[in-house]
């Protein structure tokens, strides 16, 4: 249970931090990859 609590403030933070990026009209394209490379394997517990 636990983990998924981790999971979910991770997924919040990384939402957060996007959409930050968005607002200065910036992309991080090396976080973003290993963001959907990471979450399929975190969703999948």
């Amino acid at each position: 249970m636990e983990q998924g609590q981790k999971n979910n403030e991770f997924y919040e933070d990384c939402t957060k931090y996007f959409e930050f990026l968005r607002k200065k009209g910036t992309v991080d394209y090396e976080f973003e990859d290993e963001y959907y490379f990471t979450m399929p394997a975190i969703s999948n517990h």
